[in-house]
């Protein structure tokens, strides 16, 4: 039940593509969440949400030059930019491997299940950091991005 209450107030926070004040995240709205993927993308196995699944096909087509992967295969060096996906099992190391790395400016990092109770806190954590000056919450997942360009903003995004 508590989980119930816990969406219905998401909903309640959350905007659509009108009330969103930043161009990329209008952008992730009005765009991404209208595309109709043709396939699934790779690493979506290990995604349980449907709308998570769906949203990481949409965003790995509609950024085609970004490289998908997952933490593990997350590679620093590169030089282009990545879609990679964090297991929220995984946002204990998550949260130490961005403080010893170089991201690059225009990667995303969806990260599975933010409101999953154990880990809550490192989301908070991880989302309130300065690495990150795009952060949404879509209830189902989360989204980080560096975007040093823009000022830093939270956001309640409905992407479905």
């Amino acid at each position: 039940m508590f989980r119930c209450i816990e969406y219905t107030a998401f909903l309640w926070k959350a905007k659509g593509r009108h009330g969103t004040h930043s161009p990329f995240a209008y952008w992730l709205v009005d765009v991404v969440g209208c595309l109709n993927p043709q396939k699934d993308a790779p690493f979506t196995r290990q995604i349980k949400a449907k709308k998570t699944r769906a949203f990481v096909a949409k965003l790995s087509e509609a950024l085609p030059d970004h490289l998908l992967c997952d933490l593990v295969s997350f590679d620093q060096n590169s030089s282009k930019p990545c879609i990679c996906i964090v297991p929220h099992d995984q946002l204990h190391h998550f949260e130490q491997t961005i403080q010893q790395q170089v991201i690059h400016p225009e990667s995303i990092f969806i990260v599975l299940e933010p409101h999953v109770k154990e880990n809550q806190h490192y989301w908070q954590k991880i989302s309130a950091a300065n690495t990150f000056h795009f952060t949404a919450d879509c209830y189902f997942f989360g989204l980080l991005s560096p975007r040093p360009g823009q000022a830093k903003e939270h956001f309640y995004l409905k992407l479905s």
